[in-house]
């Protein structure tokens, strides 16, 4: 467990899995680690189109200011128009317009769950 120095230049939001260029499937697990407000991280999955196929929060193993692990399951809501896409994970603020931290993790979807 570390704390969070502002102006440290360390990172709030790290995805592990999926990696870059992996594979996914749905539902599909999600793990990294971050802090935000109230200790939540947000994660997002867009296809390549932009149209978001999942939003959840989730809390990491940590509270506000310090980093700790988070990890999920997501189902998409529905099925991407595209086989690329990216995950994308921030700091999660209490403000709508505010993803501080932004990390962008390009993925791939199984074609079994693509619209055609």
């Amino acid at each position: 467990m570390r704390s969070v120095e502002p102006g440290s230049g360390r990172p709030f939001v790290k995805v592990n899995h999926p990696a870059a260029g992996d594979i996914i499937s749905n539902p599909t697990h999600v793990a990294g680690y971050g802090t935000g407000f109230e200790g939540v991280v947000d994660v997002r999955i867009l296809d390549d189109d932009g149209t978001q196929l999942a939003q959840e929060g989730f809390h990491t193993s940590e509270g506000m200011g310090r980093i700790g692990e988070f990890f999920g399951n997501f189902r998409l809501a529905e099925r991407p128009a595209t086989q690329i896409g990216v995950i994308e994970a921030w700091a999660s603020s209490g403000r709508e317009d505010a993803r501080p931290g932004l990390v962008r993790v390009p993925i791939v979807f199984d074609v079994d769950i693509i619209r055609r």
